[in-house]
């Protein structure tokens, strides 16, 4: 009795199936969302957590996209803390020296929103309809392509003539 239980526990349709077929995918989005400096597992726990608290996985309509949101707002809010936190560090230390000697290309993305890094990163690299990403964000198709457009021309304008790796238009 106890191992059907287990097995009920572990089918395609539990949370715990939901979330083996979805967490490589949910990784790799969260890597991209998350700053620099936050590891990308602890981004998809933290909303899993808050997900799973309000509701089970399966119970969800979309838990893909409300995953994702999660993330997305997650990432949001540890922005904002961290920029608070951050305009308050030249009060407690005057000279900040603790610059990055290897810089990444990924840190070019930091100057973006984690949202907006969320929309170019469905559209631009998962290659998502504008329709499909809105609907796993949470936004209307025309704020996606708004996003998409905006962000690109923040990078261009931000990283300088020399860059040919961002496109005007997808």
């Amino acid at each position: 009795m106890a191992a059907k239980h287990q097995q009920a526990e572990r089918g395609p349709t539990s949370d715990f199936g939901i979330l083996e077929e979805l967490y490589p995918q949910l990784r790799r989005f969260a890597a991209v969302v998350a700053d620099l400096d936050v590891d990308p597992d602890d981004l998809v726990q933290d909303a899993l957590c808050e997900t799973l608290r309000r509701h089970a996985l399966h119970e969800l309509d979309q838990p893909v996209a409300y995953l994702k949101r999660a993330m997305v707002n997650a990432a949001a809010s540890d922005r904002r803390r961290k920029s608070r936190w951050k305009s308050l560090l030249p009060r407690l230390a005057g000279d900040s020296r603790s610059a990055d000697h290897y810089p990444s290309d990924l840190s070019d993305l930091e100057i973006l929103a984690p949202l907006d890094r969320a929309v170019l990163f469905l559209v631009d690299v998962e290659r998502l309809q504008h329709e499909l990403a809105a609907g796993e964000l949470g936004l209307t198709p025309s704020a996606v392509r708004k996003r998409a457009s905006r962000a690109r021309a923040r990078l261009r304008a931000e990283l300088g003539p020399n860059l040919s790796s961002v496109p005007k238009e997808a």
